[in-house]
């Protein structure tokens, strides 16, 4: 009996999210469907970034900005391709929020 129950515990991965997490974690989503991202260089070549607005979560944000430049520094080079660049991160990025945000919640 006492075996099961620490093979069970052993097994689980992540607990199940809130309902708040979950919340949480579609209206991010939302936002950051209507983020789009500006990338642009000062004079001293250093990337400049801008979001047209906020996703709500910091890390999200500066996530946003950080792909945007490597989209660049891979060869974007127009609004269209660093928007279809970024857009195809979004994913991803959001995906990592939700991780971060489980692990808080089993803290």
């Amino acid at each position: 009996m006492i075996a099961a129950f620490v093979l069970a515990a052993l097994l689980q991965t992540a607990p199940a999210p809130s309902q708040a997490e979950e919340f949480d974690i579609v209206v991010i989503g939302r936002r950051l469907s209507e983020v789009s991202v500006t990338v642009g260089r000062d004079p001293r070549g250093k990337f400049t970034c801008g979001l047209n607005k906020t996703t709500g979560n910091a890390r999200l944000d500066r996530a946003l900005c950080t792909a945007a430049a490597t989209c660049v520094r891979k060869g974007a080079r127009d609004g269209a391709t660093v928007r279809v660049c970024v857009d195809r991160r979004k994913p991803d990025l959001l995906a990592d929020i939700r991780k971060s945000m489980a692990r808080r919640a089993a803290q």
